[in-house]
Order: C-alpha cells, then sequence, then structure tokens
C-alpha cells in the first residue's frame, strides 16, 4: 500500500519563513532578537567650558579579527552620539585642529562598557587648546609717570616669555607685538633707556590690550659737600633749602643744616642737566651751579658748594653806642663782634658834651655785619676794665645802621 503524499499546510510555512527571518536578524546583530547599545556624550573648552564642534569622536571595541570601529562627530553644542554598539569595552578618543588630542592610549580617553539595548552617558570630555603656531597682539601705551607724556624717545627691548624684542622704540608697542598664545600667565618686561624696568604677568589667549604703562624715570642724585663754612656758622647751624632746576620747572628739593655737612638731592631724572640753587640765611648765591652728568657715572654726582666762592653774606650797618657812668675824659673804649671778629677801633675819649650827662655815651661808628644771626657784641673800657655784651638779632631788613647799645660800666 502506497501511503499519500502530504503538504504542509499554509499556516506551518508560515511559522517557518518567520522562524528564518528571526534567526538571520539574531545572528546579524550578534545576539538573537537584541539591539545594540547607544552612548553620548559631551566635548567642552577646558577653558571656556562652552561646548566645542566638530570633533571627531572614534569608539574601537575588541582587537585582532574582532576589531570593530565607529565614527561621529560633535554637533554645535559640542554633543554626539553613537548607536548600535555591539556589547562590550569601548574606548572613545578625541581629535581636533587646535587642540590637543585625546589618543586611545590617553589617561584622558574614555571607556565605556556597552550592553544591548541600554544607553550609556559617558562624563564630560575637556579638550585643550594647542596654540602651537598660534599668536596674539600684545600692545599698550608707555608714559612717563612723572609728567604723563608718552615716552616715544630711547631705545627699548621688549620680553614676553622667551620671545625678546631688541632695539626698538617705546612707541612700537602701539602697534603691538605678535606673541606666541599659551594657556596661562606670560611674564612680560619692558625695559626704556632712562626708565626704571617695568615687570608684569599678562594672561589670555586672545589679542590683549594693556592700556597705559606708567614708567618711573631712572633717577640720579646730586651729594652736596659744603665748604669755606666759617666756624660760628658751622656752629648755629643754620637751615639751608636747596631747589635743582631744569629750565623753569623744579626736578627736585632738598634741605638740611649746614653743620651737617653734606646734603642730598634725590631723584633727579637720569640724563637731566641741573641748576642748584641753595638758600641760606644771611647769604645770597652768586648763581646757580650747573650739573650736567656723565654718560659713565653710576648714579650719583657729588658736587660742592663754597660760601665762600658761591655765595656772599648779606651785609648791614651796625652802629656801636658804648654807655657808662663812669666814663672820662681820656679813657680808651672799644667793641668787637665775637663770631665775626669785626672790630670797632679803640677810641680815646676827649672831653665833649656827651660826657656832661649820666649816663655817658660813646659813639664808636658803624661796621659791616651778616644778617639773619644774633651776634654777640662786646664793649671795653680798656683803662678801668670794665666791659658789657649784647646779643641783638641783625635784621636784614633796614637801609639805616642798626644801633646796638651796650653799657660797660
Amino acid at each position: 500500500m502506497i501511503p499519500a503524499k502530504r503538504f504542509p499546510s499554509g499556516m506551518g510555512i508560515l511559522l517557518t519563513f518567520f522562524l528564518l527571518i528571526l534567526t538571520l536578524v539574531g545572528c546579524e546583530k550578534g545576539t538573537l532578537g537584541l539591539k545594540g547599545g547607544t552612548v553620548s556624550g559631551v566635548v567642552l573648552d577646558s577653558r571656556t567650558l562652552a561646548g566645542v564642534s566638530g570633533v571627531s569622536v572614534t569608539g574601537i571595541s575588541g582587537d585582532g579579527e574582532n576589531k570593530v570601529t565607529k565614527f561621529t562627530q560633535t554637533d554645535s553644542r559640542g554633543s554626539y552620539y553613537f548607536s548600535d554598539m555591539r556589547t562590550g569595552e569601548w574606548i572613545l578618543s578625541y581629535d581636533k585642529v587646535g587642540y590637543e588630542p585625546i589618543a586611545q592610549d590617553a589617561s584622558s580617553a574614555v571607556t565605556v562598557v556597552v550592553v544591548n539595548n541600554e544607553h550609556r552617558a559617558v562624563p564630560d570630555v575637556r579638550m585643550v587648546l594647542n596654540y602651537a603656531n598660534q599668536y596674539i597682539n600684545v600692545r599698550g601705551m608707555l608714559k612717563d609717570a612723572r609728567n604723563g607724556t608718552i615716552i616715544s624717545l630711547g631705545t627699548a627691548q621688549f620680553t614676553f616669555g622667551t620671545q625678546v624684542f631688541n632695539n626698538r622704540l617705546p612707541t612700537d608697542l602701539q602697534v603691538g607685538f605678535a606673541v606666541a598664545a599659551q594657556v596661562g600667565g606670560l611674564n612680560m618686561t619692558v625695559k626704556v633707556a632712562n626708565y626704571e624696568t617695568y615687570t608684569t604677568t599678562i594672561t589670555g589667549t586672545t589679542d590683549i590690550d594693556l592700556g597705559v604703562i606708567l614708567l618711573q624715570p631712572q633717577t640720579y642724585k646730586i651729594v652736596g659737600v659744603w665748604k669755606d663754612v666759617p666756624g660760628w656758622v658751622f656752629a648755629k647751624g643754620p637751615d639751608a633749602s636747596i631747589i635743582a632746576y631744569s629750565g623753569n620747572r623744579v626736578i627736585a628739593t632738598a634741605s638740611g643744616k649746614l653743620n651737617a655737612q653734606s646734603f642730598e638731592v634725590n631723584g633727579i631724572p637720569m640724563g637731566t642737566s641741573v641748576s642748584l640753587e641753595a638758600q641760606i640765611n644771611g647769604y645770597r648765591m652768586n648763581g646757580p651751579v650747573p650739573v650736567v652728568p656723565n654718560s659713565d657715572f653710576q648714579g650719583v654726582i657729588y658736587q660742592s658748594l663754597s660760601l665762600k666762592n658761591n655765595f656772599s653774606p648779606i651785609l648791614r650797618d651796625v652802629r656801636i653806642v658804648i654807655i657808662g657812668s663812669n666814663i672820662n675824659n681820656g679813657e680808651r673804649i672799644g667793641a668787637y663782634c665775637q663770631e665775626t671778629g669785626t672790630v670797632w677801633p679803640t677810641t680815646t675819649v676827649t672831653n665833649s658834651g656827651l660826657l656832661t650827662s649820666t649816663p655817658r655815651v660813646v659813639d664808636l661808628g658803624t661796621n659791616q655785619v651778616p644778617t639773619g644771626y644774633e651776634l654777640t657784641f662786646k664793649g671795653y673800657n680798656v683803662d678801668d676794665g670794665t666791659f658789657g655784651t649784647e646779643s641783638p638779632l641783625i635784621n636784614d631788613d633796614g637801609v639805616d645802621a642798626q644801633i646796638v647799645t651796650i653799657q660797660v660800666n
């Protein structure tokens, strides 16, 4: 008996076809019936923390024949996305022109484990700008800190980190210098002839306008030495005011006492010639003393001022009058100034109407003495040995003789 042939039913055919498709899909995906995982992240600028667009992101999984590589790029906000990534460990690397790349073997590379049908959001990645062969413009204006004028003359040197610009004009900074950009602070030094060195630290990866930079002028000092000071003036120690002029402008001033023997005038701009004038009680300067710095001096100029040669005493007539109750005819009367040594010669008293009154008066006449000081005058009677002293202030505000009256007995 021959068995009858049996044909599959329509339902069986459909079931067989469905199982075949399911098998093929599962084989293609690596796991039957499951989709691959997804990964997303953001790339930021390390300095601004803004998203970086156009970064090439490469994902690598496995090695050898089992190695799989995927690529994507960040969008305008720095975001990136991988889809359909097979199960397993992936290493993500990042690269963009102008930034330090993050290679697959770098410590900052991202490692992520992908699981089918699951999403992984990796930590933000921060890329550092690479300033190699990139330059910024640094500019500013140099002014004299003393008078506020723009410094336009002299040789200047500008240093930015290891870049040195020699033999420049001070005004070149107004145009600016192309300086290699870098992350972090950059030491800047400015040296201009006859000015103190200026240093600062600049930061920034874009063009920098430093505005006005005030440079302090280099200065020198004059050490003055008093010469030919009379002993009595030295003993009284009068004040002296010293002024250094350049043209009609006061450059520096100083003060001191003559018995200090010297003085210092500081803060004179380097290269500036000055004229010294001094004001001393009882003296008038004959004329200003020029001081011209030489190119080889070391910041100090020594200058002497002589009270004999550079000054003249301000003198006034003093009339000495001797009075006494016992001045008699034939006696010799005289006087002198104790400080200056000025002498009123001895006069022999003769019979006159001045001796008829009490006290009796003898006029010794006039002599000139310096003004501005208290001077001691001593009158004496040679014959009876009596004497007297007076110490008046000799004023310089009168044209008539100042009368000094001394009682001797």
